[in-house]
C-alpha cells in the first residue's frame, strides 16, 4: 500500500467533477493500492468553503473522503 497525503486541490477537483482533472483526481482517489493520511487543517480547507456555498455533493465527498482516511 502507497501512503499518500493529498492536496486540496485533488479534493476539490474529484467533488466537482468537471473534465480532465477531475478524471485524475478520482483516479487518484479511488486507486485500491492507496491509503490516504490527511490533517484537520485540509478538512478545514475544504469544508467550510463548500458548507457555505451549499455545495451538499461537494460537502459529501469530502466527508466520504474524511471518513475512509487511515492516517
Amino acid at each position: 500500500m502507497t501512503r499518500t497525503f493529498i492536496d486540496s486541490g485533488v479534493l476539490i477537483a474529484g467533488a466537482r467533477g468537471e473534465g480532465a482533472i477531475a478524471e485524475r483526481a478520482l483516479a487518484i482517489l479511488q486507486d485500491s493500492n492507496r491509503e490516504f493520511a490527511s490533517s484537520i487543517f485540509l478538512k478545514l480547507e475544504v469544508l467550510p468553503k463548500a458548507i457555505y456555498n451549499h455545495r451538499t455533493k461537494e460537502v459529501r465527498f469530502d466527508e466520504e473522503y474524511f471518513d475512509a482516511v487511515a492516517y
